[in-house]
């Protein structure tokens, strides 16, 4: 299909006005408008029609397609004379989809788990310092006493599903991640030590699972376990939460021991094979 590229009142994107908005702000704002105009204009657009399109002028729209091509969301044409998106994009793309591709796979084991249970179970990924939950199953008797919700945040060294994830981290990236977030306590049970932390996740490896025991509120007790991909790498994690009068001793190994075979499943689901 051909786009025209010819502006029309219609397609030009509104400008921004800089009485309402901070100048980082404005630059964002402005730097997005552009990277939209290739959706509907491109695949390969000239800089006069982006900056047209976008309603930006030339120099301002080069300044900022100069630093998103830095960044690797834009590249240039090998003629050099226009831009496309660049694989930065598609990057993105992949991990938001790989996000929904594991939340599909996931939740009829998570729904399996419940029923089993009682207790609630949760799906978290990593996003940056913190672990994000993409899906939750609530136990039909305890609808609000968990904190994280599904689209909330936790940081990593703060539960099940978010310590599980940390399997996955290098001792250099613990160590960093220590180092940048100090490591702030929830409860008394948090861990807020780099040798703590480090210990937790040497466990979680050799045993395959982690509990959580009123590190994140107070009642409240978990089990998670990481999910891997076909290249082995910890992509996500899921665990099962409830009351942490449920969890004595031999409720924990009956509940490790499903956590840990529901996260082989999903994780063999999405291509992991495990050495023998």
């Amino acid at each position: 299909m051909v786009h025209n590229t010819k502006q029309t009142p219609a397609q030009t994107l509104p400008k921004i006005s800089s009485r309402s908005n901070p100048e980082g702000v404005q630059s964002v704002e402005r730097a997005f408008d552009l990277l939209e105009v290739f959706p509907r204009f491109g695949p390969e657009i000239g800089l006069t029609a982006i900056a047209s399109q976008a309603g930006v002028n030339k120099a301002t729209a080069y300044r900022l397609l100069s630093t998103l091509e830095r960044r690797g969301y834009i590249e240039r044409t090998p003629d050099g004379r226009k831009y496309r998106l660049g694989v930065r994009l598609f990057e993105l793309g992949a991990y938001y989809q790989s996000q929904i591709d594991v939340r599909r796979m996931t939740l009829p084991y998570l729904t399996s788990m419940v029923e089993q249970t009682g207790e609630a179970a949760f799906l978290c990924v990593r996003e940056g310092d913190e672990a994000l939950c993409i899906e939750r199953v609530e136990a039909a008797h305890e609808v609000n006493i968990f904190a994280l919700r599904v689209g909330g945040r936790q940081p990593l060294h703060c539960g099940a599903a978010p310590r599980a994830l940390l399997s996955g981290m290098s001792e250099a990236e613990l160590r960093d991640y220590a180092e940048r977030t100090g490591l702030p306590a929830l409860t008394s049970a948090t861990l807020t030590s780099l040798e703590a932390l480090l210990q937790d996740v040497a466990l979680t490896r050799r045993q395959g699972y982690v509990i959580s025991m009123e590190d994140v509120t107070l009642g409240i007790a978990a089990i998670g376990a990481p999910l891997r991909d076909h290249s082995g790498k910890v992509v996500a994690a899921i665990s099962l939460s409830g009351l942490v009068r449920r969890f004595e001793p031999a409720r924990i190994a009956e509940l490790s021991h499903l956590v840990c075979l529901n996260a082989q499943q999903i994780s063999r689901q999405l291509g992991f094979r495990e050495e023998l």
